[in-house]
């Protein structure tokens, strides 16, 4: 088993030194060995790891059989479901084939049954904007420009498609050398590394993207305060992070799936969240919690599985996010809308607007 180099650290929200231990748990998905601590901030109440890996073993938390490193990948010369060329090398997600009770039965002869499953479907977790609708000023000009999207921890590459054949011109960031090489050879331009050493010019991007990113960054007030340099005026932030503040944080306490120690550094409210955002110069903040519960059967495996170690269920039910099934998901969707109404998503969506010199 890898064992990591872990240092002490003040709150990465507020720099206070001053904490309480909060809960300890081990790495259920990767297998890291050791036991690591959650604290809480004595001053601004943040979550966060302490002690935290150093800067030289944060890439050793992704093993090669990491989960999101293995997902989305794109196959050059492709083409999309929606039947638009996309380049560089038009790409589609490679995934399972449609269920069965998709392909054979006639469901899109129900009335109102196309609507209702697409309403269930949405768990509102990774939008994938218009260029021209965030940027009208580019659909309008003569001159074919396309606005330029960056996308940080953008893995192999996949939303980086889904952006392109939505009209951007696509950048990544991601950390791990193996997910970078599956991009990069997928003809998408990634930068191997941290968004510090990617070399970006200040004010280039009209879109900056991090899907589930935020919460693995050592210093997120760096990390947002440098998004905010890089995107033009009035550019578009968005990302997406686990809700700290919700029923099954409380529930599971270090069984809940979405604490994934060691990578996940920081543990968010959306109240904090909201602050530093604001603190960075972002406003017009929208905050959007998931209609999903892929976290809740992952805990539900966890549990199983500290119980009963051999149960097959709990194994599957533990990788069951990694590898959702649509039925289930279907089945699930109604009390997931009814938690992300009441404010109690199991993780957030958040779009921020870059606050103009005017504004």
């Amino acid at each position: 088993m890898t064992e990591l180099s872990l240092q002490q650290t003040a709150c990465p929200v507020c720099g206070a030194a001053g904490f309480r231990r909060f809960l300890a748990g081990r790495d259920v998905r990767c297998g890291i060995d050791g036991l690591f601590s959650v604290v809480r901030c004595d001053t601004c109440r943040h979550l966060y790891m302490n002690p935290a890996p150093t800067a030289e073993s944060l890439e050793a938390c992704y093993p090669s059989d990491y989960a999101p490193h293995l997902a989305g990948v794109t196959k050059p010369g492709a083409v999309a479901e929606d039947g638009i060329q996309s380049r560089p090398g038009s790409s589609e997600r490679v995934g399972p084939a449609r269920p069965w009770y998709l392909r054979y039965l006639p469901l899109k002869s129900v009335p109102g049954l196309r609507s209702l499953y697409y309403w269930l479907t949405d768990d509102r977790t990774q939008p994938v904007p218009l260029a021209r609708s965030v940027c009208p000023s580019a659909a309008a000009t003569r001159i074919p420009v396309s606005p330029k999207a960056l996308e940080l921890g953008c893995s192999t590459g996949n939303y980086l498609a889904a952006l392109h054949r939505q009209g951007w011109e696509v950048y990544g960031v991601e950390l791990c050398a193996e997910p970078a090489r599956v991009a990069c050879e997928a003809g998408w331009n990634v930068h191997q590394g941290t968004l510090e050493t990617a070399g970006l010019q200040d004010e280039a991007f009209d879109l900056i993207a991090a899907w589930m990113v935020l919460e693995h960054v050592p210093e997120p007030v760096a990390t947002i305060q440098t998004i905010h340099q890089l995107l033009r005026a009035d550019g578009i932030l968005l990302l997406g992070v686990p809700n700290a503040a919700c029923w099954q944080r409380y529930l599971f306490g270090a069984n809940w799936y979405c604490l994934d120690l060691p990578r996940h550094l920081q543990h968010f409210s959306p109240s904090i969240l909201r602050k530093l955002l604001e603190q960075a110069g972002f406003d017009q903040i929208e905050i959007v919690h998931h209609r999903t519960l892929l976290g809740l059967v992952g805990s539900l495996g966890i549990v199983i599985r500290r119980w009963f170690p051999s149960a097959r269920l709990g194994g599957w039910m533990q990788r069951y996010p990694e590898q959702p099934r649509l039925l289930l998901q279907l089945l699930l969707s109604p009390l997931a809308i009814a938690f992300s109404l009441i404010h109690q998503g199991e993780g957030l969506t958040v779009q921020a607007r870059k606050r103009s010199a005017r504004g």
